[in-house]
Parts: C-alpha cells; structure tokens; sequence
C-alpha cells in the first residue's frame, strides 16, 4: 500500500491513475523477468519501492501510445442492395453467414474431392 501523499505524487507524475497503475504492471513484470532496477536498491527494499522510486526520480515513463490503423474494418463492411435501392451494411449474424459461406468456398478450392 502507497502512502497517500507519494501516490499523488507518481500520479501527477505519470499523469493519471490508470497510467501509473499500467506502468507499475509493466514494470513489475519486466523486473520478475530478471530486468536490473535502474536505481541502487537496497536489499530490504521491495520491487514496489524499487517502481515507486525509478517513477519518481523520472528513470522510467509509459512510451508514447501508437495511432491504430482503423481501417480494417472497411474491409469487415459490405454493401447489399435492398428491394427499395438502398444501400445498406451488413453486420452481425449476416457477416458471419457470409463469412462462413466464404470460408467454404475456399475450403473446398484448396481441397477439391476426387470423382
């Protein structure tokens, strides 16, 4: 348990709790892993006070978050033609039904049966 006066601090620090608590996980698992502490560690000093320390002496941050290409879904989309001439995107149980109608197709392309 952090004292509530140093959690504030790594907090504003790190600027927010969800960043802070990420980067502790993120740590944690990287000095289990055998990675050495970036600070001099005392032998009764545990790996939450090893964190705690390196946040608040700025030897580690979360890295910059990456954009995510979300046009993967535009190929996840398809278009049909209504009885009254309008488009409209299919999702849901009729993705999956042409999905698996797909799936079949190519199955039975990779796959022909002898005759």
């Amino acid at each position: 348990m952090l004292d509530i006066d140093i959690e504030d601090q790594l907090v504003l620090k790190v600027g927010g709790k969800l960043r802070l608590t990420s980067l502790m996980q993120k740590r944690m698992i990287e000095l289990k892993r055998g990675a050495r502490p970036l600070i001099l560690r005392e032998k009764s000093a545990s790996l939450l006070d090893v964190i705690v320390q390196e946040i608040l002496q700025d030897k580690i941050d979360l890295a910059p978050r990456e954009e995510v290409d979300t046009t993967f879904l535009d190929g996840q989309r398809r278009v049909r033609k209504t009885e009254e001439g309008t488009d409209k995107a299919i999702y849901g149980s009729d993705l999956k039904r042409i999905k698996e109608q797909r799936i079949k197709e190519l199955s039975a392309l990779l796959n022909p049966t002898k005759k």
